[in-house]
């Protein structure tokens, strides 16, 4: 139901409905190329490099062609902790490749600069599989191709009993038509939150009509408030008297304040056309 192509504007590769696809529809269910389990933040390094350690030629080669924006990549490639962990992880293994063929010298240093470059494609491209990472994180060929859109067409959701990645429509999908995630997480943010995160993690000016549109910026602007209303009231942070003068968000008190604020976020959401966990939530 989908196509990889290749695009003219600057020779990336972008995903695209082959044929008519139906609101709904799960149009792809796809394995990882490498997963790493759960672990804390200052685990996961260490974690990836054992992981691309048995990982099949042919897989950590299909891992090296996802392609990332070169600027996010070659800081990640010079981060010192990036660096530090990929020569820790050899020295552990006494200096020998996966196969036990002892490393110095330049295969040594060429082996480090190999890792370190998947390092980077799996830290530009790796996605959360289930709620905060519950089953750990992955990187995938299909979906590391898929484009991002504030608004966007589609969403994946990590399935532990097919244990795959599964990909679906959030509209009906015209033949052509490119397909859209959205690489943020949550749709309730300003279009400045939207655009640091963007360029910082993967170096992208979006342009989608939520970032160009100013009358749409105001909506989410709106919806960024009462998530956060919503959050503290469900947590009962905002039993805390004088919680709207401290954090400026609106105190919510009763469940039919709370009722009556979930309904105009859902509502703003459906007229954004924005149907994904947010909504389900809300």
């Amino acid at each position: 139901m989908i196509e990889i192509r290749r695009l003219e504007s600057d020779g990336g590769e972008a995903v695209f409905a082959a044929v008519d696809i139906r609101r709904g529809t799960r149009f792809a269910a796809e394995l990882p190329l490498v997963m790493v389990p759960p672990v804390s933040d200052n685990d996961e390094i260490p974690e990836f490099y054992r992981a691309i350690d048995d990982l099949p030629q042919e897989k950590s080669a299909e891992m090296a062609q996802l392609l990332g924006h070169p600027v996010v990549t070659e800081s990640i490639k010079k981060d010192p902790q990036v660096r530090h962990e990929a020569w820790s992880f050899y020295k552990a293994k006494k200096w020998k490749s996966k196969e036990g063929t002892h490393l110095q010298g330049k295969k040594l240093r060429r082996a480090v600069t190999r890792i370190t470059n998947l390092c980077a494609v799996y830290l530009a491209h790796n996605v959360q599989l289930g709620p905060k990472g519950k089953y750990g994180s992955g990187v995938f060929s299909l979906y590391s191709r898929i484009g991002h859109s504030c608004v966007p067409n589609a969403y994946n959701s990590w399935n532990p009993t097919l244990e795959r990645l599964t990909i679906h429509a959030l509209h009906d999908l015209k033949a052509g038509d490119q397909i859209f995630v959205n690489y943020t997480g949550n749709v309730c943010r300003t279009r400045q939150q939207r655009a640091f995160s963007l360029a910082a993690t993967w170096g992208i000016i979006c342009s989608c009509p939520a970032c160009t549109e100013p009358a749409i910026d105001q909506l989410r602007r709106r919806m960024l408030i009462m998530d956060q209303a919503l959050a503290a009231y469900t947590c009962g942070a905002s039993q805390e008297p004088n919680f709207s003068a401290i954090y400026g968000v609106p105190r919510i008190v009763t469940a039919k304040e709370a009722l009556k604020t979930a309904e105009e976020l859902s509502h703003l959401l459906k007229r954004q056309r924005l149907c994904g966990m947010e909504l389900c939530k809300a």
